[in-house]
């Protein structure tokens, strides 16, 4: 498991680098048209609480599928799928494993539920994509879903040296992979912009794509979403994280989140929690996370699922954060 000192020194990418948990909570009826809160809580250290168990603890709406028990040690990472009360992947002792509220009577469903034999044994990062799942493997990636085996081919270039995933869990499903510091973009409907085809070290993909350039500037391409693609200048030198969210995005310098983009629900309202000593960030459909150098959790933004309710384990020696329509922390 990633200790927090290891996190200070790696880039964070978005969404799929994280845990869930088994603590579902939602919010009363008073908070549940908010346009906006944002809460954070006192490090505490409850007797239940077990740092570096690769434990997810999760919370968020009451239809989100409970954490299997494989979910509650050893877990290295997750990804949470585009909605609530579908699916989300687990990675533990190299081997991948999904859960979810699957109508098996529907084939798609069926083809997203199957994790193929490749993807059980010596996996290093996972990644959802809406009706798609990705993993990496000896440099390699694996992907499964979709609706035929035809969607399913990947280029030869994604077939080894592939060191960084990220899958699109909004508006369309589709990848970005990263290899010697180029974007490899997989089903995209928007054209990979030149400035990502080198110099690259860091991705992320919601509707929109966003990629970190070698001297700390953020890029960014997709739909018509040109409050979104306008990045400030603030994150045009010095980012060291990024992460695409439901049409809005974060990124990660001296430790201050920036936001930009939608605010209807108050996205971009950092608060002064998540403006210091923050060493890793998700932004999630319309609520986003930061875990701070003390292990604290700080979450901001729309709490119609009750995202913003974070349980009191989750603020004991969280290594991960993931945030979507629901959030997690791994322990």
């Amino acid at each position: 498991m990633i200790s927090r000192r290891q996190l200070m020194r790696t880039v964070a990418v978005g969404l799929p680098t994280a845990v869930l948990g088994g603590t579902v909570s939602q919010m009363s009826a008073a908070h549940a048209h908010s346009r906006t809160k944002s809460n954070t809580a006192e490090v505490r250290e409850p007797q239940s609480c077990a740092p570096g168990s690769g434990k997810i603890i999760q919370w968020g709406p009451a239809s989100a599928p409970a954490v299997p028990a494989a979910g509650l040690s050893g877990v290295t990472a997750v990804s949470t799928g585009a909605c609530a009360n579908l699916y989300n992947l687990m990675l533990k002792d190299g081997r991948v494993t999904t859960w979810g509220n699957f109508n098996l009577n529907d084939t798609n469903q069926q083809r997203l539920s199957r994790v193929p034999v490749a993807a059980t044994k010596d996996v290093t990062a996972i990644a959802t994509a809406g009706t798609y799942s990705f993993a990496l493997r000896d440099g390699g990636v694996i992907v499964w879903g979709g609706t035929h085996d035809g969607q399913l081919s990947l280029p030869e270039t994604a077939k080894s040296g592939v060191t960084a995933i990220a899958g699109a869990n909004g508006g369309s499903s589709y990848g970005l992979f990263l290899k010697d510091g180029g974007v490899i973009q997989w089903n995209g409907y928007v054209a990979l912009p030149d400035e990502a085809k080198e110099g690259i070290v860091a991705i992320s993909a919601r509707q929109h794509a966003l990629a970190l350039r070698e001297d700390g500037r953020v890029i960014t391409w997709g739909p018509n979403l040109p409050a979104n693609l306008a990045v400030p200048a603030e994150a045009q030198s010095g980012v060291t994280a990024i992460s695409a969210g439901g049409g809005f995005s974060l990124a990660l310098k001296n430790g201050a989140v920036i936001a930009w983009g939608d605010n209807k629900y108050g996205q971009l309202e950092v608060p002064y929690e998540a403006q210091s000593d923050v060493v890793a960030i998700s932004a999630g459909n319309l609520a986003s996370m930061a875990l701070t150098a003390s292990g604290k959790i700080v979450t901001w933004a729309y709490n119609f699922y009750g995202q913003l309710d974070i349980p009191e384990e989750a603020q004991c020696g969280a290594s991960a954060i993931s945030c979507g329509y629901v959030c997690m922390v791994l322990l």
